[in-house]
């Protein structure tokens, strides 16, 4: 739910067009077999919601399952195979799928539209929100199609002091802000409009059909719930031969190209925090359960608006594999870390980095060129 690095990355099953990579994107290639790739794609769909929510449902935001059938998920692979996927990114915004669509694949999205809608509904009363992904990821890469994207970025930068509005750490961080708060929903229309235009939710899909006789995929709707980007951090689980149970052994900022003062005064006391809430909650409730032991783990540290607590959120669980992004880690350099081989490890943006900005794809820095009356 809230890497907003990963929600501007553009990565494509083709040559990249932006020099940006989603190392959450499933593979595509290297494997030396058939059998090599059913694992990896085992892998993926052994970490889904529907695996760990049971058990850890006390953890995470209040969800409600909304199933995709098969004919939909195609219908998904359909829409963004024919029109985005060979399409300049910073085009992808003016094509209306809709226009593509026969009247029986506008009949389907009706009918899916209407039962999105009502699961929905149960988080959208009383002025609420919600936050939709697929079984395995959300559509962070919808928000650069949006029109309101940019607003969303101008009304950030709104709120800034004006001295510190030149600042590219401030920029960003608006930016990062303006993603994720692009993701709150009301209406289903607007979520199988990005759906529809996220190549990580089309990557998905096509893995979900490509193993039919797994076939399990769902919408998973949300309450929404507010996240500071600077508040979301990634954990790395694994599970060494000399223990019987998995550890946390490496954690790192999420969004790692941003600077916080905050984190950096507070590394110490949050890392120990989600280390022990990890230890004395998420561990518990793993251990006897048939779960992947080795596993990629996303937490966000919230402060309660009433009581003024933090607390802490299980986001989502990940597969341990490299093609999940290793945040501040480096998968292969930094391997004896992850495999808790030196103790447990807390990496942050120690100081803020220079020419970050030119690691974000064409599209969004566009945006950041906005001036900000």
């Amino acid at each position: 739910m809230a890497s907003l690095i990963d929600q501007l990355k553009k990565v494509k099953l083709k040559a990249p067009s932006e020099p940006m990579r989603d190392f959450s994107t499933p593979k595509t290639s290297g494997f030396v077999s058939p059998e090599a790739i059913a694992a990896y794609q085992n892998s993926v769909l052994d970490v889904n919601s529907e695996k760990w929510f049971d058990i850890l449902r006390e953890e995470t935001f209040p969800t409600v399952f909304c199933p995709v059938d098969f004919a939909e998920a195609q219908l998904f692979v359909n829409v963004y195979e024919k029109l985005y996927s060979n399409t300049d990114p910073l085009k992808c915004g003016q094509i209306d799928w809709r226009d593509s669509l026969a009247q029986g694949d506008l009949t389907l999205i009706e009918h899916m539209n209407n039962r999105l809608q009502k699961a929905m509904d149960i988080f959208t009363q009383d002025d609420g929100y919600a936050f939709v992904k697929t079984s395995c990821r959300s559509p962070k890469d919808a928000p650069l199609f949006q029109k309101q994207f940019r607003q969303l970025y101008i009304d950030m930068m709104k709120n800034v002091k004006l001295e510190d509005r030149s600042s590219e750490n401030t920029k960003l961080t608006c930016l990062l802000q303006a993603a994720f708060e692009a993701l709150k929903v009301r209406s289903a229309d607007t979520v199988v409009d990005m759906f529809m235009r996220s190549e990580r939710i089309y990557q998905d899909m096509l893995l979900a059909i490509e193993n039919k006789d797994r076939f399990c995929e769902n919408f998973v709707v949300r309450q929404f719930v507010h996240m500071d980007v600077d508040m979301e951090f990634r954990g790395f689980v694994y599970n060494n031969e000399l223990n019987a149970l998995s550890q946390l052994n490496a954690l790192s900022q999420y969004n790692y190209l941003l600077y916080s003062e905050r984190l950096v005064s507070q590394k110490d006391h949050i890392g120990q925090m989600i280390k022990e809430y990890y230890n004395s909650v998420i561990k518990v409730k793993l251990q006897d359960q048939d779960f992947e032991k080795n596993f990629v783990i996303d937490f966000a540290v919230c402060r309660d608006s009433g009581s003024g607590t933090e607390k802490i959120w299980l986001i989502e669980i990940n597969p341990y594999l490299e093609t999940t992004d290793g945040a501040l880690f480096h998968w292969f350099n930094d391997r004896s870390v992850l495999e808790g081989k030196e103790g447990f490890v807390f990496r942050i943006t120690e100081r803020p980095k220079p020419g970050a900005i030119v690691m974000l794809p064409p599209s969004a820095r566009e945006i950041l060129k906005t001036t900000v009356e």
